[in-house]
């Protein structure tokens, strides 16, 4: 009996999944960064680490307050 390797699509979505999770909450928690640094804010980074590991409640915060943003 010879083992075969199998083909990438068959290790299915499950393990696909969160690494887009994983990507989306990056390239937010960037955007986020960038957006509050143009705005020259003291707590850029603070903003971008909450997006980061707050996600959707950080998100919608930050868009809720962010002309309030900076100086």
């Amino acid at each position: 009996m010879t083992l075969t390797p199998l083909p990438l699509a068959a290790i299915g979505a499950g393990s696909i999944f969160p690494l887009l999770l994983l990507l989306v909450q990056i390239a937010v928690a960037y955007l986020v960064y960038r957006d509050a640094k143009r705005r020259n804010s003291r707590h850029a980074l603070a903003w971008a680490l909450g997006a980061f590991f707050g996600a959707l409640v950080v998100w919608i915060l930050y868009y809720v307050v962010r002309d309030e943003v900076g100086r």
